[in-house]
Formats: structure tokens, sequence, C-alpha cells
């Protein structure tokens, strides 16, 4: 058994639940070590010598996280309880809702390897007040070169550029501080959660066949990690460090890059260095959802599952299966894309197929078994949002390593389906509303459409001044979701965070 903690308006609860997942396992081939690798210790090309992305340019910014914020900082809602309060922490030393949000996926890549890494990668929807929300897609790809002797392929690892996009686009503090945070929590050690718990215990069979993944997520004893031990992760401390003293390039066109894809071959996720360099993140228009005076934003493809849940809420929900139609259907007729043109024009006709109300069809085969992921929900006081699902493409990804870096891999998407990953974020006359994301598979979109038409359809209901999440029974979909309902920036006091109460997330609100 296990707990789910919340913390809103200075309560704390701890509820029971079981949790299983699936691990999917291949054999593994012996290969040759041709070299040994190394985790990026050599002299990195320098950014401005190899023309790095503009998006990966050290940026100087004025705010520096050195103060305390008083009164009302903002809300968090996150699967893992660690990564959120490293959040909380960022805004109420005066980061805004970026600034936490960035923080706290670099976070999880520490507390919650399970699901999301360095080697990941997702997708965020973020909102300035006044502005429309943008969706930044960094979902992990597939390499340009099947090696010969890769028997569990890896994806380009897109997690780190990821999230300095979104940082630099809308954060305000110097994105150094953030990685130091977070290298520290690598170093210094940090408590095994219930949620990684549960990920272990799920797949410590197939995943433990692997010496190196044995090693990290074992004790003294060899017996796996429980909630409460310690998980040190020095070699991870070492690649944030190098983050931060090269840049984030330096994974992607400097030494960590060539570390990575040789430890990649060895471990049989067959990358190359090569391929890392024009796998970008893309920054693009979200989709949009007029209900009256409010618009809610959603994730747009080929973070398809916010075109699964926008077609939920569209169409009144009047079937279970309006979401994961919807996607199957999408899928059907498209196919993934990681080129900013590419995406556009996705996002387009995703809009289009919204507006008219184009769900899916019954005939149509259902999706299979979807991989695993996680959400969260980050608001700061002035109404700034940002809605995020991170995923590896499987729990635990390839279940190996690269190398000496200490980066669990996620597995190529070559080999399973894109996970459905959901985020939302409703405005009412240019103020943030609400903000909703969910993990669980294939029920993700569909729980997080139900969540947010909760929270509109009781909006502006003074006598309401708390609501629960609903919870729909035989679901795997799990919730994340932050609600004011006189909205931000405002009546602060009618904000409220919240986590699944089937999850064992952390919702921090005040």
């Amino acid at each position: 058994m296990s707990k789910r903690y919340q913390i809103s308006k200075g309560r704390v609860e701890a509820k029971t639940t079981k949790f299983t997942q699936k691990f999917r396992d291949g054999s593994r081939q012996k290969i040759v070590l041709f070299k040994k690798a190394v985790c990026g210790l050599a002299l990195a090309f320098s950014i401005t010598a190899c023309g790095g992305d503009h998006h990966e340019k050290k940026l100087s910014k004025s705010a520096n996280l050195n103060h305390r914020v008083t009164g009302y900082v903002g809300s968090v809602a996150a699967d893992e309880p660690q990564a959120a309060m490293l959040a909380r922490d960022i805004l109420i030393r005066g980061g805004n809702a970026a600034d936490a949000a960035t923080a706290l996926g670099m976070a999880l890549t520490v507390t919650l390897p399970s699901r999301a890494s360095l080697g990941g990668g997702g997708a965020c929807l973020a909102y300035h007040p006044g502005q429309p929300a943008q969706s930044i897609i960094f979902l992990p790809q597939a390499g340009r070169k099947p090696s010969s002797n890769s028997d569990r392929p890896a994806a380009i690892p897109m997690m780190a550029r990821g999230l300095y996009l979104l940082q630099a686009s809308y954060g305000k503090s110097d994105i150094n501080d953030i990685l130091r945070l977070v290298g520290n929590l690598a170093g210094n050690g940090a408590p095994v959660s219930d949620t990684l718990a549960s990920d272990l215990a799920a797949v410590q069979q197939p995943l433990f066949e692997d010496s190196a993944m044995q090693r990290a997520f074992t004790n003294v004893n060899g017996l796996p990690l429980k909630a409460g031990d310690i998980l040190y992760q020095p070699r991870l401390k070492i690649i944030y460090d190098r983050l931060i003293s090269a840049g984030i390039a330096d994974l992607y066109i400097g030494s960590l890059a060539r570390s990575y894809a040789l430890g990649s071959q060895i471990a049989g996720g067959g990358l190359y260095n090569e391929d890392f360099r024009n796998a970008l993140p893309v920054q693009t228009s979200a989709l949009s959802l007029t209900q009256g005076q409010n618009i809610t934003y959603f994730l747009s493809p080929p973070a398809d599952g916010g075109l699964g849940m926008a077609m939920a809420m569209h169409n009144g929900q009047n079937r279970d299966d309006v979401a994961q139609g919807t996607v199957a259907k999408w899928r059907a007729e498209n196919s993934s894309t990681y080129l900013k043109s590419s995406i556009e024009g996705m996002t387009k006709k995703a809009q289009d197929w919204l507006d008219n109300g184009k769900a899916g069809s019954d005939s149509l085969p259902a999706l299979p078994a979807l991989p695993a992921s996680t959400s969260f929900v980050v608001v700061d006081r002035d109404g700034g949002a940002v809605s995020c699902a991170l995923t590896m493409n499987n729990l635990f990804g390839t279940g190996r390593i690269s190398g000496t870096t200490g980066i669990v891999m996620a597995a190529s998407p070559r080999q399973l389906p894109p996970p459905l990953l959901t985020g939302s974020i409703s405005t009412y006359k240019q103020r943030f509303i609400a903000g909703v994301s969910a993990s669980g598979q294939n029920d993700a979109a569909q729980e997080a459409a139900v969540t947010m038409n909760s929270f509109l359809n009781k909006q502006g209901n003074k006598r309401e001044k708390d609501v629960s999440l609903p919870n729909s029974s035989g679901s795997k979909g799990r919730v994340n979701a932050v609600y004011c309902s006189d909205g931000l920036p405002g009546n602060d006091r009618q904000c409220h965070a919240y986590t699944d109460p089937n999850g064992m997330g952390l919702a921090i609100s005040r």
C-alpha cells in the first residue's frame, strides 16, 4: 500500500492506494565494449563555435532566486511530492510559473526516473496573462540510423532542450540557479517516494536484469529501493554540473552528446551524436475552445491528448470514449512529425477538427495500451500558468542507463505507440481560471476533460468554497489541477490545488 499526500490551505491528507503497471521487456544482446563511456568531463565544443541553437545560448536574467515572497505565492500539483515542493520553493524565491515548472520537470528526472528523465521528453502548455497560450513540444524522438546491435532502441533525449525553451521563453530567473538546485537534489540524495517505489516494485524483475539499473535502484543489501530509502545519483549530479558550466547545448553538440551516444550504443540503444544536433523543441500555437467568455487552451499535436481532451469537452462527453476515439482517428489519418513547419500545419488541422466537432468513430479500432507518463500544473500569483505531461515512452524507458552518465534512456517511439499527453489551461476575460493535466495511459484525456468541465460548470458559484476532483471508478486517469474560481490575478483565496485521490502526488496551494 502507498500514500497520496495533499496540502491545501494548511491541511494535510493521506490516502492509501495500490498501483500496478506493466513493463515491457525485450531480450538483451551482448555487445562488445569498444570504448569506455565517459560522462562528459572532457572539454566541450563551445556553443558559439558549434553554432548552437538560439534557444540554448546562456541567458543572463536579472532576477535571482535569492529572496522570499510572502503571502500567496502560487499553486502546484504533481504526481511526485519532492518535485512539487521544489517548484513551490522556486515560487517562494520569486520565480514565476515557468521557472517553477522548469524546476519541477528537471527535479522529476531525479525523483521519478521511471517516468521522467533527461533521456525522455514531453510537452508543456504555457500561459502569460493577456496572451494566448503556447504549446512547447519536445517529445522523445527516434534516431535516424538504426544500429545493428541496438536490441533496445533508445530515443533522442529532449527533456533538457524542451524545458530550457520553456524557461527561456517565459521564465524570469537564471536557468543555472534552477539547474544547481536540481543537481544538489541528485548529489545529496532524495528519499524514494511512494510513486517511484510503486513503479520499481511493478517492474523490478525485468528491470534488474540490467546490472547498471540494479546498482542504481537497489540498496546496500541488493534489495529494491522502497519508499523512504535514499536514492543517490552522483553521476547525474555531474551531468547537471556540466549543463551549468557548458550550457544545455553540450548535451546536443558537445562532449555530453558524444558520451551519451556512445553510452547508448554500449547499452543497446543505438543512438549517434549526429542525431542530436537537429532534434529541436517546437513552440507553436495551442488548440483553443471558446465557451461563452471562457477560452480553454490545449496541447497541440503531436501531443494529441490535448485534441482528445478538447473534443471531449466540445462534445459534452456524450460518450465515455470520445477522447480516445478522437485520438485514434487522428493517428489513423496523420503521421507523427517533429519539424516546426509540419507541427504548425498539424495544429491548424487539429483546430479545424475541433471547430467542426470532428470526433472519432465507433467503427475505429481502439487505441492499444499506451505508455506511462507523469503530469503537473504550476500557477504563480500573477496568473501565469504551465501545464505539462512528460514521458519516457515506457515505464523506465528502455530499462537501461546510457554509459556512465546516470541518465535512464527513453524508449524509441518506433518501438511503442506514442503516449497520450494531456495539458490544458482555461481563462476568463484573459485571466487564469483553471489548469488541468493528467497521466494514466489511455484514460488521461477523458479524465482531464471531466475535471475541467467540472471546474467551469461551478465557476462563479460563491457558495462552493472548495471543489473536489471527480472520481471515476475503474479509470486509470490521474489528474493534477489548479482551480481559481475568481480568476488570477485577483482573489487568490479562491485558488485550490488538487492531485488525484487515486494517485500518490502532492497538491500545494497558499
